[in-house]
């Protein structure tokens, strides 16, 4: 009898320890389960992350580094570098509350400082030109907006397409598994050959095609001479060589350089 009872009070205190932990475990679920539902609610509810979402988000880590480049990798508005207490943040200078911001985009994208008594933090949701001059004082706050400005022209003259298809003007892709140059819309392709025979147009620098010692530009529609470009053109400097087209990197995506003094020409 004593063994019969001793293993009924094991077989309960295993039930019970059993239904116990099933207790724990189904407590755990719920709880997790609650958690992740209201950080699903709070995302959804977020109006930051909604407008966020909805609007272009096209800022690469590349124009992150130039604007750090650009802004010497200080704050742009109150010039601090990174500190132990704040740091550098990617501030959208029209706010995403604004109808007028054009979202995660390089021409919205300034690096301000972050932190103890930082430009980002203070500026918030506010219009930067308000903002500005409650920080900066009406004739500081002109000088500053006048240099960002300047930033966010010299960002959309980096952005702007350059070299472009001889045909339609669309933008020119070079595959480097192809050594070929590639425009899609009109699906055709030229190697550095083809390009040779070819004009840059002198405004925007768009290839073209001659007919008869014409060049039009299929992007700005523009007619040129033969003789007025600047291919057919001696240097300015040295009056021997005459200009090329060198496509870069840059503000103004290259220059006009002499075949003989390599001296870089710009024309307006």
């Amino acid at each position: 009898m004593a063994q019969i009872s001793v293993h009924k009070h094991a077989e309960a205190s295993r039930d019970s320890l059993v239904g116990m932990l099933n207790s724990v475990t189904e407590w755990l679920r719920q709880r997790m389960r609650s958690g992740l539902d209201a950080s699903a609610r709070r995302k959804i509810q977020s109006p930051y992350l909604l407008r966020k979402r909805e609007l272009p988000n096209v800022f690469t880590a590349q124009d992150w580094q130039q604007a750090l480049e650009y802004w010497d990798f200080k704050c742009a508005v109150c010039e601090r570098p990174r500190g132990l207490w704040h740091t550098l943040a990617q501030d959208h200078w029209i706010p995403l509350t604004s109808p007028d911001c054009p979202g995660t985009d390089p021409t919205n994208i300034l690096p301000l400082c972050h932190g103890t008594n930082g430009c980002n933090n203070s500026k918030g949701k506010q219009m930067p030109d308000i903002w500005l001059e409650k920080k900066l004082g009406k004739r500081r706050a002109t000088q500053k907006l006048t240099q960002i400005d300047e930033y966010f022209d010299w960002v959309r003259a980096l952005k702007a397409p350059r070299l472009g298809c001889p045909q339609c003007g669309g933008p020119a892709e070079y595959r480097d598994e192809w050594h070929m140059w590639y425009c899609s819309p009109c699906n055709v392709a030229w190697d550095q050959q083809d390009a040779r025979g070819y004009e840059n147009c002198p405004k925007c620098q768009c290839w073209m095609i001659g007919s008869d010692g014409v060049y039009l530009c299929p992007r700005c529609n523009l007619e040129w001479d033969r003789t007025n470009l600047p291919t057919w053109e001696k240097c300015p400097g040295c009056y021997v060589g005459r200009l090329k087209w060198v496509y870069q990197l840059g503000e103004q995506c290259g220059c006009w350089r002499c075949t003989c003094c390599r001296a870089e020409w710009l024309f307006e």
